[in-house]
């Protein structure tokens, strides 16, 4: 297509001038500008195996989650996250009902795999939470896809939950525009002409107008420092020099 061969041959114009260094995606998503999430709420660790969470479940009742206790505008929280639903202060989510990116598909979420944030509001958004998990994937897509889900004012009474795209991203990547609006990023493979190698991601960004996903002016191009390899990469702004 005609905008992927602009964009080949920015990123191979750039590519002799390509920063050596490498990020890490919650890294580089926490860096950009306007980011609305920073650390994730703490989980409780399993004092037999400390790099492990630790699951509740309710005895003779199916299914198992976790708990996390924070605040929100100083407003107290309690969230479970459980296989296939969200509880905010009993409050239940489930995820099958959150208004999908299209051809995303909420599934299990994995309740040790996840992770939680929040953001209170400022003069730019509402309260904020956020939860990603890995799910049933296998493959090459269960270490490149996880499953997010964002909750605008969830303490409302009818909060705006939404299930934002999940190829590379992370509840970090949700960021606050100049115009005041809330977007995130659809990631794109972009490859090489010749043999068809993915040599690069294009982040194009979205915002959730209340009715439907519609593209912002935003959009960042990443190339990888070896084609296939999503895990080691470097940023180019639009003049295709490294940063």
């Amino acid at each position: 297509m005609k905008g992927t061969r602009v964009l080949m041959t920015a990123l191979a114009i750039a590519s002799g001038n390509a920063s050596s260094q490498s990020h890490d995606y919650d890294t580089f998503y926490g860096e950009q500008p306007g980011a609305v999430f920073s650390a994730p709420i703490g989980h409780r660790h399993d004092p037999i195996k400390p790099d492990a969470h630790v699951i509740f479940s309710y005895p003779g009742r199916e299914g198992y989650f976790s708990e996390l206790r924070t605040t929100l505008g100083e407003k107290p929280l309690k969230i479970q996250i459980w296989q296939d639903r969200i509880l905010v202060n009993r409050k239940s989510f489930r995820l099958s009902h959150a208004i999908a990116f299209p051809q995303e598909q909420a599934t299990y979420i994995f309740p040790d795999s996840s992770e939680v944030f929040v953001a209170a509001s400022t003069d730019s958004h509402p309260p904020l939470l956020c939860v990603s998990g890995h799910g049933s994937a296998s493959g090459e897509a269960s270490s490149r896809y996880q499953q997010i889900f964002l909750l605008i004012d969830p303490l409302a009474s009818k909060p705006t939950f939404l299930q934002l795209p999940g190829l590379l991203s992370s509840c970090r990547a949700v960021v606050s525009t100049n115009h005041g609006k809330l977007a995130y990023p659809k990631s794109s493979y972009i490859y090489e002409d010749t043999k068809g190698y993915r040599v690069g991601l294009l982040l194009s960004y979205y915002s959730f107008d209340g009715r439907r996903f519609a593209p912002v002016d935003k959009a960042v191009r990443l190339r990888f420092a070896e084609p296939e390899n999503p895990f080691q990469f470097s940023l180019f702004n639009d003049s295709g020099e490294s940063q």
